[in-house]
């Protein structure tokens, strides 16, 4: 799969619906490879909040998150090759789309250009390795600050040289370009990953999701309420979500987050992207 891309392989502008069908034909392909290998899968993130709230996409969002063990896509990968029908699961650790923490699904088909960034990449779905938590909440609590500390320092090691959403931010980004960039992207990478996949998921209490800014903390669950059977419709077809679902999601995003819209002004998108029909350059 071609991931240097640029302007010139920009076709026509797709519009949000065709781009909601792809992401949703994306997913059944991974849904029906995971039901194969028995592979164990949630949705998660803004579409387990759709699914519960709307049956669908959230009316302002435009992606699709699935939660796996990461032993599980492990052995996905393994079996696969990461090729899933027409499309192409990716590894993290092949570090295509820097700072991010997830596996991704991509299809070649289309291309997806950044408006921030100005980067293009193969529109893609977000795959959440979940792993397990350590024993003790001060011990889950301090390993998360190390998380947080690190991913600064990463972001320094090869991000914008004035990153940041605030003066303060800037400042400490273009303190810390030096010391990031002596470490090295790749080490600061290594040791997050390391971090994070310490504990396996069938062998601790409570999991989560160690890989989203989203998450912190909170996302931690016990695992045998969370895997218990249990199914939502998501655009007309029933996919598997975690039983205790709701006790999930309010710890994430607050209270009744499955059944009330959130304010006005927090009804936006927070991509901003224009998705293209790939062109050969």
């Amino acid at each position: 799969m071609n991931f240097e891309l640029s302007r010139n392989n920009c076709g026509e502008v797709v519009g949000l619906e065709e781009k909601r069908a792809v992401m949703v034909d994306m997913l059944d392909a991974f849904v029906e490879y995971c039901e194969k290998y028995g592979i164990r899968y949630w949705l998660d993130g803004g579409t387990l909040i759709g699914a519960a709230r709307h049956k669908g996409f959230i009316p302002w969002d435009d992606d699709i998150d699935v939660m796996v063990p990461r032993t599980d896509i492990l052995k996905l990968m393994n079996q696969t090759g990461g090729h899933i029908g027409k499309y192409l699961l990716v590894d993290p650790a092949q570090k295509v789309n820097l700072f991010s923490e997830h596996w991704r699904l991509y299809n070649s088909d289309y291309v997806v250009s950044s408006i921030k960034s100005g980067v293009y990449r193969p529109l893609w779905i977000d795959v959440l390795p979940m792993v397990g938590f350590p024993d003790s909440q001060k011990d889950v609590e301090k390993l998360f600050k190390k998380l947080k500390f690190l991913r600064l320092i990463e972001q320094c090691s090869a991000g914008d040289l004035l990153h940041g959403s605030s003066p303060a931010a800037k400042v400490f980004h273009l303190v810390m370009r030096p010391i990031g960039a002596l470490i090295g992207y790749d080490r600061i990478f290594d040791k997050i990953e390391s971090l994070k996949n310490q504990y396996t998921f069938d062998e601790k209490e409570y999991v989560g999701n160690m890989g989203s800014p989203v998450a912190e903390w909170r996302g931690k669950v016990k695992r045998e309420e969370y895997t218990r059977p249990n199914q939502l419709e998501f655009e007309g077809k029933m996919y598997s979500v975690p039983w205790n679902y709701v006790e999930y999601l309010e710890g994430l995003y607050g209270k009744n987050c499955t059944t009330e819209l959130p304010p006005e002004n927090k009804r936006i998108s927070n991509h901003s992207e224009v998705v293209y029909r790939y062109v050969d350059s």
